[in-house]
């Protein structure tokens, strides 16, 4: 066997280039795992600390029957401070904080209805009253920060007549005692 020399040299030259552009692509892919291997850590590391943080919010199994039990009796209080027993006590108290702002109260109509909550009824009222403008917007602010639970749906404006306003005002509460 007869060894041409050019040859060997072109093969190893072949082989060198070959070999170069294997190790540039083994670089490469290394280069590019290594910084992959940091955001793959940063990521790990973003999750881990939610899992934390879900961990830690989360109620152990042993407290939720006495923050349940707990709830019952926050709205209980609720229910028994906010929402009177009968309807008279309603209307006693809406006229009560129509006397403390100086309107007069003309009429009032309310009708019943049931709620989805037991033992709750929903009392939707339509009151018409007079007085000049402060007065009035002063009723309205009292009333809905009064401690029985009142919410103003809507208010209209009726007739005015020498400085006073008429207004026509819906509003709602509940109270205890529905089916």
């Amino acid at each position: 066997m007869t060894i041409n020399v050019r040859e060997l040299r072109l093969r190893i030259y072949v082989a060198t280039a070959v070999m170069s552009v294997l190790c540039l692509a083994a670089i490469t892919l290394l280069v590019v795992l290594v910084s992959g291997g940091h955001k793959r850590t940063d990521t790990f590391q973003s999750l881990r600390s939610q899992v934390q943080n879900r961990r830690t919010a989360m109620v152990p199994p042993q407290t939720v029957d006495d923050r349940v039990k707990e709830a019952r009796e926050q709205i209980a209080h609720f229910y028994e401070d906010r929402f009177p027993a009968t309807s008279s006590a309603i209307f006693e108290q809406l006229g009560k904080v129509a006397n403390e702002n100086k309107v007069r109260l003309n009429n009032a109509n309310y009708r019943t209805d049931d709620t989805e909550m037991p033992g709750v009824q929903l009392v939707l009222i339509d009151a018409h009253l007079n007085g000049s403008y402060v007065q009035a917007m002063k009723f309205i602010n009292a009333l809905e920060r009064d401690k029985l639970f009142f919410i103003v749906d809507s208010v209209s404006l009726g007739d005015q007549q020498a400085g006073n306003v008429v207004l026509n005002i819906r509003m709602e509460t509940y109270m205890r005692g529905g089916a």
